[in-house]
Parts: C-alpha cells; structure tokens; sequence
C-alpha cells in the first residue's frame, strides 16, 4: 500500500508527461471500445438478420437429406407427415411457431418475357409470428389464409420484376417440374415486390403460399420445417427437447441450426475477429513504445534519486517494483479515463445515426451503430495494464542494473 501511494506521488512529479501518457492510453483505450463495439453490433446484427431473414433457429428436413445444399432439395418436398411433426414442434414450450417450406425452381413469364426463379414457399401467418422480416417495396406482403384455387398470389424480387417488367397487380405465369417429372404451371397474381437485401438473390428470388406452391408441384409434401423459438429460448436446449420430440418418427429426421445452414456467417465472424485483433495489436505495440520512451525518460531524470535509494538499503526488486507501480497507475488511470470516453463517443456515434453505405453486392445501407458489453471495458482496461506491465520492463532492467557508485556520481 505505501509502494503504490509513493508511486502516485512520483507520477504527480512531472505532470506534463503524465498527462500526456494518460492521454495515449485513453486514446488507445476507447479505440478498442469503438472497435469491439462496432464488431459485437456487427455479429448480433447478422445473427438477427439470417434468422430473421427467413432461415428461423432450426430446420428439420429428412435424415437422408441432411447433408444436401437447400437448392438439392427444391424438387424434394417429401416430408408427407410434415403437420404431425409441426405440432410436435411447437408443443415444446421453447418454440414460438415452426412452418412447412417448399423450394421450387422453374421459369416465370409475363407477356413475351420470361426468368429462371427460385422459390420460397412458405406458411406467412406462422413467419410473422416468429417474426421473420419481409423487405416490401412495392404492393402488400402475402396474405396469412391459404388462397383459394385461382387465387395465388406472389412476391417478386425487385430484380427478377424488373428484368420481366412486372409490377404490383400483374399476372405471371410460374411453370416447374414436378416430382413425377411433369411439367406444370399456374397463373398468379403479383401482390408485391420485395427485397431480399442481396442483389443476386433479387434477380431469381420469388415467395408464394405453401398452399399455392403445393397446388404447382402437385404434391402435398413439404422440402422442411422452419422453427423460430422464443425471445431469450438458448439454442442448444432447445435443440435438445426438439431431438426428444422428433426421435423414433420413420422416416427419420434431422435438426439443422442456423449456423450450419448459414457457414458464411463463420467466415465473416473471423474476417472481424482477425481484424479487430489486428488493431489491438497495432494499438498494443503503439501505447507500449510511446509509455517505454516516456518510462524510460522519468528512470533517467532519476539516476541519483535510485543510487541514493540503493546506498539506503532498497532493494534491486524494490526499485523494480516502484517502477511497476507506476506503470500499472498509469494504465488503470489511463484506461479508466479511455473507458469513459469510449462509451461517450459510442452513445454520440449512436445518437447521430449514421448510414453506411452498402456492402459490395447488397441492395441497401445499415445504421452504425456500436453495441458495448461490460466484459469489453473490463477486458480492455486489463489489456491496458498488461501494456503498461511490458513498457515498464525495459526501464526496470536499466534501473535495477545501476551500479550505486555511477548512479551517485551521474550527472
């Protein structure tokens, strides 16, 4: 205690330096505040946008099918029990409601003009109450109740209604193969337009009704079961009581998690990891030689003051200590204050809402944002202080190692 109180008392010696090493310190602090905080808004804003954009927490498709890409699986809508195994599912207190899927490829035409699609097919008043996002742009979304025979209705991307030249209450025509390789095709109308925030996606992307769908492939089967659970439900205990509900069914089936149905979501996980550790590591390296010079500096102003200490009696390690001390002052002080000052810039850069312009390939901006933890100002202000540790190791050595007569007699 009276190390660490003689340690704060020299750093007030020569204040100019010491408000200066405070400065880098809280500048270096409250950039990896803003850095981690943007990267943690990153994940947490993808994660909510794969979910959410349609993919659900799970996905139970035949066990045979597993291992097969969604688009293997647009002609397979072989899940024939697929309502007993829904309600199933979402008797299980962590689901909020799961709905058949059917993916379908095959040509829509208006007029003269005509595009490969890819289909999505879902149950909408069940994707609304899991709270799945539809970007409209133009029209209405899909209507809840399954339409009635020459009734169907159907969402175009912008991209694929362009390049037809549809538009909001047009009739197209949607022509597939069936499971029994027959051609067959449906008139429908287009309720709407939307987006589903990638431009090559547009291009080929439509949504209908199940039932539409179904009446088109001529089958009664879905491609699989989408499940959204509940706001706080943990993923893997829910994945445990869905495998309790699903097992013993014939044919078999399996339980797909986002993550393994969304793998680039991994790869940009890591893409921001390896850069925010490169920044750290940048800031890490500038923080520690920017305190070494200036450590270094108050050893040297203090030749004689440690050869008098030393001829006293302290020891080698005492004098390694008081340097120590003052180093971890400077860091606890500095990241305190860049602890301050980085959640002050976060709620302003918040404030201000921003736009980002759009990532390469997608069709609109997002919000910048910065989302902070507590676990981030504790790690960085220990971060902080590990910097601080190695700068001081340099003008420790150079202290411990004066001789007394040379330290007495420096100039």
């Amino acid at each position: 205690m009276k190390l660490a109180a003689i340690a704060l008392r020299n750093l007030a010696r020569n204040r100019r330096r010491t408000v200066l090493s405070l400065l880098v310190i809280a500048s270096g602090t409250a950039a990896l505040l803003l850095t981690a905080g943007f990267v943690r808004f990153s994940f947490s804003g993808l994660e909510d946008a794969i979910i959410r954009g349609g993919l659900g927490h799970f996905e139970v498709v035949l066990e045979d099918e597993a291992a097969l890409a969604s688009t293997q699986r647009a002609a397979l809508p072989r899940l024939a029990d697929w309502q007993a195994v829904r309600a199933a599912i979402e008797a299980a207190p962590q689901v909020r409601a799961a709905g058949g899927v059917i993916q379908l490829s095959g040509v829509v035409g208006l007029g003269d003009r005509s595009s490969a699609f890819l289909a999505l097919a879902v149950e909408p008043d069940r994707e609304r109450r899991m709270g799945f996002d539809v970007k409209l742009r133009e029209g209405e979304d899909l209507p809840g109740e399954p339409p009635a025979e020459g009734a169907d209705r159907v969402l175009l991307g912008l991209g694929l209604a362009r390049a037809i030249g549809a538009r909001a209450g047009d009739a197209v025509t949607l022509m597939v193969v069936t499971p029994d390789g027959m051609l067959n095709a449906v008139d429908m109308t287009v309720c709407g337009l939307f987006t589903s925030g990638l431009q090559d996606l547009d291009l080929r992307l439509i949504k209908l009704h199940l039932a539409s769908a179904q009446r088109l492939a001529e089958t009664e089967g879905v491609s699989s079961i989408v499940v959204g659970l509940a706001d706080g439900a943990a993923l893997e205990p829910a994945r445990a009581e869905l495998l309790r509900r699903l097992s013993g069914r014939n044919p078999r089936l399996a339980l797909l998690d986002w993550r393994s149905r969304a793998p680039f979501y991994g790869q940009v996980r890591s893409l921001y990891s390896g850069i925010f550790w490169f920044l750290g590591g940048i800031v890490f390296l500038l923080v520690c030689l920017s305190n070494s010079s200036a450590l270094l500096m108050a050893m040297m102003e203090r030749v004689r003051e440690i050869g008098t200490l030393l001829a006293l009696g302290t020891s080698r390690a005492g004098i390694g200590a008081l340097f120590l001390s003052e180093a971890l002052w400077l860091g606890l002080l500095g990241a305190l204050a860049g602890d301050a000052l980085g959640l002050a810039l976060a709620r302003v850069l918040n404030a201000l809402r921003i736009e980002m312009p759009p990532p390469p390939g997608a069709v609109s901006g997002f919000p910048l944002q910065l989302e902070l933890a507590p676990q981030d100002f504790l790690l960085a202000t220990c971060l902080m202080l590990a910097v601080m540790a190695v700068s001081a190791l340099l003008p420790i050595l150079r202290a411990t190692r004066l001789r007394i007569v040379d330290a007495l007699g420096h100039v």
